[in-house]
């Protein structure tokens, strides 16, 4: 009796362009699941600590998001908000706008239809 192979762990990109005075704008490409969302998460919080006012995520490159996901996007709008500054997502589409709709999140998040520049 075989076992199934395991499936590969999901794979997580991230392309920064910093305004090192106002805003970090983040674009994401990939899957964000219970395997990559701790990346994310450790890129959110060390971003929260620096100097810049803003944090724009770029999800135009993101295909899926997990529940996993959708906690580290909660736990760093949290705490965004303690700290005085702002996370806003743009380029929500698909399976990831309709999640945070679906769940009534995407109303906290300063979302934007336009099209990032990452």
């Amino acid at each position: 009796m075989s076992l199934p192979s395991p499936q590969p762990q999901s794979a997580i990109s991230f392309d920064e362009e910093v305004d090192r005075e106002v805003e970090s704008r983040i674009a994401i490409s990939g899957r964000v699941t219970i395997d990559s969302s701790p990346a994310l998460r450790a890129l959110l919080f060390r971003k929260l600590e620096s100097s810049q006012r803003r944090i724009v995520l770029n999800f135009e490159g993101v295909s899926y998001v997990d529940t996993s996901g959708l906690a580290v996007l909660v736990e760093a709008l949290k705490a965004a908000r303690s700290r005085g500054k702002t996370l806003r997502l743009t380029g929500l589409r698909d399976r990831p706008r309709y999640l945070l709709e679906a769940i009534g999140v995407l109303k906290l998040f300063e979302d934007t239809q336009e099209k990032a520049d990452l």
